[in-house]
């Protein structure tokens, strides 16, 4: 096996709060640069992922976006504004028959696709790499409350049903208990796996950026979240790590799989590892005021982009602090120190490199708008350099009346996650790393970026509705309130991202 994917959300190609877009993650363009077949049926495909029909479990904001879009036009006037939650409600209802009564909530395909190279699923923190498996998605999925046709729902359970459909897909109860360790470890004892592409963590900190609030881990020695159950920690509620539980957490993945690849049949296995980035360079949670004095990458308050202005966070609208952010990006960066350390440990005792780190967070520092002072120093890839117009930038996604983009391009309509574009600049990330350690095949010169381009459609055919979220707090508390709802507000667990 040429290459196989363990991941979250941004693995999984989430993007605009749509799950998902596998079909597009930065995977599945590494797979393609690499010469393999990408597809979900069983028969052939040398790297094969999961589709979503019926916009995916939660909320699709660009679907969402188009539809209002095709109804109203780019202005919404008068007595039209009573038939916004309607509209969004038909595209909830869509995903919601079709996973919780319809095809989507049986067999994938009939039954006939037993497993997929990408096992990514939203929400993971670093141990649901071993906790979460099928047995326990198929318990949750029948002791879910709410489930039946409602207004504004989504489906129930939608993260118990999104990884039943990536970890399970056949429902074949010999497979009730495969986690995503457990089936890098069954392709690994079976044909091999050659390269390994691992990124969880950003899940144990990303959390308290996207809710605007911090649930940090108690940091005792005596009760390490690792050596807890997977309910005990769901009921804990935590969405930052603190950097000694969040390396007990770490080094625990790693020994794992170290141990799996020990037994890997490919001989000249690698494992690419992707660390976690600076999650106050997301958009969702948008720098509000003056830079502070003496350091500029930060700002007095950071908020949902439609509430962005001062007189707002001084009525009481949820904001992080700048001691806020600095505090979270100061554990992230103790975080990917930590994880830096471990990879040199394991390669020591392999007395090669098997690990290589794939640095996403210094790229996306490099990449970051405001925090640059709107001059990043990233090098995008040439493609970009015979003027893409404005260039392509982390700042929320922004296009005026007439279908001009204004801002934006790497990161989708969610504030969090990548566009298509944006996973491509991952693919580059990756590959690079890939080429360095003499992977067959890999090279970022060879992404298709031209088809990658093709496939974004936030960039080929903008919406020029967006400009009514910036005008109007109408449609802007609207979107607000249901993207809350679907990042916390699944079962009242405020500080969990597996609320989604």
């Amino acid at each position: 096996m040429k290459l196989f994917t363990i991941g979250d959300s941004i693995s999984q190609g989430l993007m605009s709060l749509g799950v998902a877009r596998t079909h597009l993650a930065y995977s599945t363009w590494i797979a393609r640069s690499l010469g393999l077949d990408v597809g979900d049926a069983f028969s052939s495909p040398a790297y094969r992922v999961p589709d979503y029909p019926a916009h995916g479990l939660l909320l699709d904001l660009e679907v969402v976006m188009r539809r209002l879009y095709l109804a109203f036009g780019s202005r919404i006037e008068g007595l039209e504004w009573a038939a916004l939650l309607t509209e969004i409600n038909r595209v909830l209802d869509e995903a919601e028959d079709y996973y919780e009564r319809g095809e989507g909530a049986g067999p994938y395909r009939g039954g006939s696709v037993p497993w997929f190279h990408n096992v990514s699923v939203y929400g993971y923190d670093v141990a649901d790499a071993w906790l979460v498996t099928p047995g326990l998605c198929k318990e949750r999925i029948a002791g879910a409350p709410g489930a039946g046709d409602g207004f504004l729902h989504v489906p129930s359970a939608s993260f118990y049903r999104t990884a039943l459909r990536v970890l399970n897909p056949s429902r074949d109860p010999r497979f009730d208990g495969y986690s995503q360790l457990d089936w890098l470890d069954h392709h690994a004892r079976g044909e091999g796996v050659e390269s390994l592409l691992l990124w969880l963590g950003p899940n144990n900190a990303v959390g308290a950026a996207i809710l605007l609030s911090i649930a940090a881990t108690e940091d005792r020695p005596d009760r390490r979240p690792v050596s807890l159950s997977f309910d005990e920690r769901t009921r804990a509620q935590w969405n930052l790590w603190m950097p000694d539980d969040f390396v007990a957490e770490y080094g625990e993945l790693l020994d794992r799989i170290d141990f799996i690849q020990r037994r890997n049949e490919h001989p000249g296995w690698r494992v690419f590892v992707a660390n976690v980035p600076h999650v106050t360079i997301a958009p969702l949670a948008m720098g509000v005021g003056d830079p502070l004095p003496g350091i500029p990458r930060y700002f007095p308050y950071y908020t949902y982009p439609p509430l962005a202005q001062g007189s707002l966070i001084e009525a009481g609208a949820p904001h992080l602090t700048a001691a806020d952010a600095r505090r979270i990006d100061a554990t992230v960066d103790a975080c990917n120190a930590q994880i830096e350390r471990l990879l040199e440990e394991r390669n020591a005792r392999h007395r090669e490199r098997r690990y290589h780190l794939v640095d996403v967070s210094g790229s996306l520092d490099r990449l970051a708008f405001r925090r640059t002072g709107g001059e990043p120093s990233y090098e995008l890839p040439a493609y970009f350099k015979d003027g893409v117009t404005p260039p392509m930038d982390t700042r929320y996604y922004h296009v005026d009346r007439a279908g001009r983009r204004r801002a934006g391009g790497i990161v989708s309509l969610d504030g969090v996650h990548p566009s298509v574009i944006g996973q491509g600049l991952l693919a580059h990330e990756f590959l690079g790393v890939m080429k360095g350690a003499g992977v067959e095949g890999a090279d970022p010169d060879r992404l298709p970026w031209p088809r990658i381009v093709a496939s974004d459609t936030l960039y080929q055919d903008p919406i020029p509705l967006m400009e009514e979220v910036y005008e109007h707090e109408a449609l802007a508390a609207a979107a607000l309130a249901a993207h809350r709802h679907v990042f916390g507000g699944f079962t009242g667990r405020r500080g969990s991202i597996k609320d989604f």
